[in-house]
C-alpha cells in the first residue's frame, strides 16, 4: 500500500481447510492368500479433492466363513478355500456423513509337505485293536483339507479298516511297516509306515505231557519237557 511516498506492507494466513468426507481407500483392495495367514490393512479416508482426512471413525468388518479383523485392521484368513467378496468391509463416519469401501479375499490351500500316522509304533495284544489316526498338513502345520487319506495293510501284522482301525492276527511278533498310509492332494502324494509289535495274550490253560501214565509202586515219572503254557485271547479260566 503506498500513500504520499510511503509503502505499507502487510501479510495475512489463509488456511485452507479440507472439505467433508466424500470416499475411503482400501489397501489392499484384494487379497490372494493361504489358510491362517495374517496381514494387515490400512485405510484412507479423503474428501471430493482428494486431500485426506484425520480423526475420521473407522469400523472394520469380516465376513466371518472368510476371515477375522480386528479393530486396527489386523486380517486372519480362515481355513476354508474359496473366493469371498467383499469378504473385509470398511465403514467410515464424518458426522452424518457415512461411507464404506470392501475387499476381495481369495484363500488357496497351501501344499501337502507332511504326514503325520500316530502312534508310530503300537503295542497290542494278539487279536487286541489299536486305532491309528493319519493328519496331511503342509509346510506351516497346517492341516491340508483336501487330502486323501488311505489306509493299508501292508503285512500279516492284522487288519485295518478305512478309519484306521486295527485289529492285530494272533500271531506275536514285531512287524516292521505293518501299518501303511497314503495322503494324496491335488499337487502332492504322501505315504507313512508304522510298526507293530503283537505281543501274546494272556494265559489262558497249562498242558501237562503225558496226560495219563501207568507206574509201578515206587516209581516216578516226569514231564519230558516240563508242563507246557498255552496263551489265548479268550476269556476262559485257568484249568
Amino acid at each position: 500500500m503506498s500513500s504520499d511516498g510511503l509503502d505499507i506492507n502487510t501479510e495475512a494466513t489463509i488456511v485452507i481447510r479440507p472439505g467433508s468426507l466424500s470416499q475411503i481407500i482400501l489397501e489392499p483392495q484384494s487379497v490372494s492368500t493361504s489358510p491362517s495367514e495374517q496381514l494387515s490393512f490400512s485405510v484412507l479416508a479423503i474428501d471430493e479433492f482428494g486431500n485426506p482426512l484425520t480423526n475420521i471413525v473407522t469400523t472394520f468388518k469380516a465376513d466371518i466363513s472368510a476371515c477375522q479383523i480386528d479393530a486396527f485392521g489386523r486380517f486372519t484368513a480362515g481355513a476354508g478355500a474359496g473366493a469371498y467378496d467383499n469378504a473385509v468391509v470398511v465403514e467410515a463416519t464424518d458426522g452424518s456423513i457415512l461411507t464404506n469401501a470392501a475387499a476381495h479375499v481369495r484363500i488357496d490351500l497351501r501344499p501337502l509337505k507332511q504326514l503325520l500316522l500316530l502312534p508310530e509304533t503300537a503295542t497290542v495284544q494278539a487279536d487286541g485293536e489299536v486305532t491309528f489316526t493319519a493328519s496331511a498338513l503342509d509346510g506351516w502345520g497346517d492341516a491340508v483339507d483336501d487330502a486323501i487319506i488311505g489306509f493299508d495293510r501292508a503285512s500279516d501284522a492284522g487288519r485295518i479298516d478305512p478309519k484306521g482301525h486295527f485289529v492285530a492276527a494272533v500271531l506275536a511278533g514285531v512287524v516292521r511297516g505293518a501299518v501303511k498310509v497314503v495322503a494324496s492332494s491335488s499337487d502332492a502324494s504322501i505315504a507313512a509306515a508304522s510298526d507293530v509289535n503283537v505281543t501274546h495274550g494272556a494265559i489262558d490253560h497249562v498242558l501237562i505231557e503225558p496226560s495219563a501214565t501207568e507206574l509201578r509202586a515206587t516209581k516216578t515219572s516226569a514231564s519230558p519237557r516240563g508242563p507246557l503254557m498255552h496263551s489265548t485271547t479268550g476269556s476262559r479260566a485257568p484249568e
